[in-house]
């Protein structure tokens, strides 16, 4: 989903997965503005009559509609902001497993796993089940029906059920990831939701999840981006899988020629 100014970015995402993927490239766009490359997309699906972001500046609220909108029998929600950098279509043999199956794990730039929780106060002391929905997998099933319907009650009814869920560092503006997490502990389905494998993951490059003494860091300002025809280094570590990388500005000229159309 991109509105706003995040065309750029889900086009670039578009892009990387066609390069990268050997079996699914499937792609569609949900979006409120125009698409320069009509030709990433398999459907440019409109914003709903009932924008529940009209008048919002952080613009998440209808990734509550994404089951009610995509065009696919199995579909892979991605954060307009990432990019992929290997194959990974070995993960869907086991996705399909699954009627709905949400990330749980992420890693830092360097490979580990995020202990860290700067980000995941309202997680962890509400016992709201650690979940990103940068990454989610669904089937057109009753479950996943189920959970995204909870969730748009919970986005449209925020303060209601972050008062009674989330009250420990509440957070004041809607976020998804609270959302799926108040809705899985509602649902009791967190076991269902999760993968005991360490997939789907992705690197996760906000500065809190990376273990640095401060947490507030641009990590563009610390790191260096190196890429070539092998791909993407940050620092001295090649980057593989999903880089969700954050930081608007990232996708340059240079970063682009890595995924050129063949």
């Amino acid at each position: 989903m991109a509105q706003g100014d995040y065309i750029k970015q889900a086009s670039a995402l578009a892009l990387s997965i066609k390069k990268t993927q050997s079996s699914i490239s499937n792609i569609s766009i949900i979006t409120d503005g125009v698409v320069d490359d009509i030709t990433l997309f398999d459907h440019i699906i409109p914003i709903p009559d009932i924008d529940l972001a009209i008048n919002e500046e952080w613009k998440i609220h209808n990734r509550v509609y994404f089951y009610d909108l995509t065009p696919y029998d199995e579909t892979v929600i991605l954060d307009a902001d990432m990019l992929f950098l290997s194959d990974v279509s070995n993960w869907w043999d086991m996705l399909k497993k699954y009627d709905l199956l949400v990330t749980d794990k992420v890693k830092t730039y360097r490979g580990d796993w995020v202990t860290q929780d700067f980000y995941r106060k309202t997680f962890v002391y509400n016992g709201l089940p650690n979940l990103y929905s940068a990454f989610t997998y669904f089937k057109k099933s009753d479950l996943a029906n189920d959970f995204f319907a909870l969730m748009k009650e919970i986005i449209i009814n925020w303060d209601e059920f972050t008062c009674r869920y989330s009250p420990e560092y509440k957070q004041e503006k809607p976020s998804i990831d609270v959302a799926m997490g108040i809705a899985a502990l509602i649902l009791d389905c967190e076991d269902m939701i999760v993968s005991s494998t360490p997939y789907p993951t992705f690197t996760h490059m906000k500065g809190g999840c990376q273990g640095w003494n401060s947490n507030y860091v641009d990590w563009e300002n610390v790191l260096g981006v190196y890429p070539n025809n092998m791909g993407i280094r940050i620092g001295p570590y090649m980057q593989t899988g999903i880089l969700h990388y954050v930081v608007k500005d990232f996708v340059t000229p240079e970063i682009l020629k890595i995924f050129e159309k063949c």
